[in-house]
């Protein structure tokens, strides 16, 4: 494999695409070594930046899921059909289409993965037209809800995390062979134990013996993290709190600068690709319905709350976390006290640790990265 090229498409517009492409690409080469193949993983609406309208649309994402999600769940329902789907691939093609089918010719890929629910029937015709027929691998990066435009009847191999999403893929009229439940490719680093727990904490400069709880509000520190926060902190617990205000820089001044005014001991991270220890140092993550971080809160057995969630995608993450007992779903902050509280009990928590063991699924990332490198021999 080491001539061979694989390019992964992705983009920046939330869902966890960069943080899929990155898992898989670090897992080919854990697996290959130095036959590993030549990867580029490539943001297609970046490259197609000098389009005003796709760069406009892929710059829209954040602010809209972050000040009008109302707005966002309204759109998804309302293009999740096939006409719709039909109508945005008129429109969108001729602004991308070109773009993409030069990219191909440049990279010259054997194998091309798309993270991405746009990419995948643009790059499907772009490589028709062109002429470059190589596989073409889905990795849905939602587990359980997705949108329609992720499948794509020409791809080679669609992959898929849970069964209800394989469900969910019937029900969008497609029962075809190239479909694959194998979870979701997460990074290797979640399943691989750096310290113990008590050890990681000390690191951190925080209680090695404490009930730890995590808040999360994805890479944008969204979610009201403060507000929840502060309710939280008029209940009395006996616990410490590390928060990850990722780069909502406005947010960790304020929670840094009022650390005082809470009745617990609490640590503030910006920006940091060091979730998994974060992770590991943690007894319970109070978070939104991010598909990776929940998924890699089951990875470190983390009983999971969630306090909000993104309308469309996002709303099967819910019924997944509450149906296989992984945790809590707490949408009124004056509430997440007696969440907190309850999940403590030993015999709640126990509970939760075993449903998280039944659900982790280790080799996923690594069966992924298999069948990535087996299509190219096929």
């Amino acid at each position: 494999m080491r001539n061979k090229k694989i390019l992964y498409l992705f983009s920046d517009t939330g869902g966890g695409h960069r943080s899929a492409a990155n898992a898989l690409m670090k897992t080919v080469e854990e697996i290959m070594g130095d036959n590993a193949p030549q990867q580029e993983m490539i943001d297609a609406f970046a490259s197609s930046s000098s389009n005003i309208l796709i760069s406009l649309l892929a710059n829209m994402y954040a602010p809209v899921i972050k000040y009008f999600p109302f707005l966002w769940g309204a759109l998804y329902h309302a293009t999740n059909s096939n006409l719709s789907i039909i109508i945005i691939k008129k429109i969108t093609n001729p602004f991308i289409a070109k773009k993409l089918q030069t990219l191909i010719k440049e990279k010259n890929p054997d194998i091309i993965v798309s993270v991405h629910p746009m990419m995948n029937h643009i790059t499907a015709k772009a490589m028709r037209e062109i002429n470059h027929m190589v596989p073409l691998l889905t990795v849905v990066t939602d587990p359980v809800t997705f949108h329609r435009f992720w499948i794509c009847p020409q791809a080679d191999k669609i992959v898929l995390a849970t069964e209800q999403a394989k469900a969910l893929c019937r029900e969008y009229g497609h029962n075809a062979d190239n479909i694959e439940v194998m979870g979701l490719p997460i990074d290797p680093k979640f399943f691989k134990i750096s310290s113990s727990r008590k050890e990681l904490r000390r690191t951190m400069g925080i209680a090695a013996d404490k009930f730890t709880v995590l808040f999360m509000g994805g890479g944008e520190g969204g979610g009201n993290i403060y507000e929840f926060i502060a309710e939280l902190s008029k209940g009395s617990l006996d616990i410490q709190l590390i928060v990850v205000a990722g780069r909502n820089q406005f947010l960790q001044k304020k929670l840094e600068d009022n650390s005082s005014k809470f009745n617990f001991p609490m640590k503030v991270f910006g920006f940091t690709d060091e979730i998994a220890d974060i992770m590991g140092a943690s007894d319970l993550i109070i978070t939104k319905a991010g598909p990776g971080t929940i998924i890699e809160a089951v990875s470190k057995s983390l009983p999971i709350i969630l306090t909000s969630f993104l309308p469309g995608q996002e709303e099967g993450n819910v019924e997944y976390v509450l149906a296989m007992q992984l945790g809590d779903m707490v949408k009124d902050r004056k509430k997440i006290v007696t969440a907190v509280k309850n999940i403590m009990q030993p015999e709640t928590y126990r509970r939760h640790i075993s449903a998280l063991q039944k659900e982790n699924k280790p080799e996923a990332v690594y069966d992924i990265a298999r069948l990535i490198l087996d299509c190219n021999n096929k």
